[in-house]
């Protein structure tokens, strides 16, 4: 992985990482973990989906730190002893330099193979959209390929509550001509990424180093 910062973030003086990103940045065992992460639910929906029709099922993905790893940009935060703004996320979606969180795309290829659906449900505005979706084809999911459905948060009123998109999702499915698909699991980052209710889902937890939000690890970074 790389440890060059953003290139909009001023990085002098160079001050060192934080912890939590440098778990993120240089530990194999971060990687290990995404992948634990992602096999458990690849072995879930193995599981669960064994007889169902193809096209009657989907799940839904977080986008930031779950399929879309933005450590280099939290890396020119450390390094110039900044903090997140709506202006340098921005700046930083634009560039269209995210890599993938390991066994994100190994996830979406399993679910596609098996005939199910993925959407993709993030709190990145509309107004940084086209440039999430020309990142993600960079690194091979591509929408009407690797994913159906991406829901953005619209701006400037749009909230970060992510349920009334999660309730979205079949219904833009159906519109699609895919009707009556049951969401099967849910996977991010963070206490947001799945729905407030009860149901017959599961979800699974991206460990992302207590890097952003509100995490869902229960105690995140090293040694979990």
């Amino acid at each position: 992985m790389t440890l060059a910062a953003c290139s909009h973030i001023n990085q002098q003086p160079d001050y060192p990482l934080k912890e939590s990103t440098a778990w993120v940045a240089d530990s194999l065992e971060w990687v290990r973990e995404a992948e634990t992460v992602f096999a458990e639910a690849t072995a879930y929906i193995d599981s669960v989906t064994e007889t169902m029709p193809r096209g009657s099922w989907g799940v839904v993905l977080d986008v930031d730190e779950t399929v879309l790893n933005n450590v280099e940009y939290q890396i020119g935060l450390d390094r110039s002893q900044s903090m997140y703004t709506e202006e340098s996320w921005y700046e930083w979606t634009q560039e269209e330099r995210a890599t993938l969180v390991p066994g994100a795309k190994a996830f979406i290829q399993r679910v596609n193979a098996l005939g199910g659906h993925v959407a993709l449900v993030t709190n990145r505005t509309d107004l940084e959209q086209f440039a999430t979706e020309a990142n993600l084809s960079k690194l091979g999911i591509e929408r009407h390929h690797q994913f159906r459905v991406l829901l953005t948060r619209s701006q400037p009123n749009g909230s970060s509550d992510k349920n009334i998109r999660f309730e979205l999702v079949p219904r833009i499915l159906a519109a699609q001509g895919f009707e009556n698909v049951d969401i099967t699991a849910y996977i991010g980052d963070g206490k947001g990424d799945k729905p407030s209710s009860a149901g017959n889902w599961q979800f699974f937890c991206i460990d992302q180093g207590a890097m952003y939000g509100e995490y869902c690890a229960e105690v995140p970074g090293s040694g979990n």
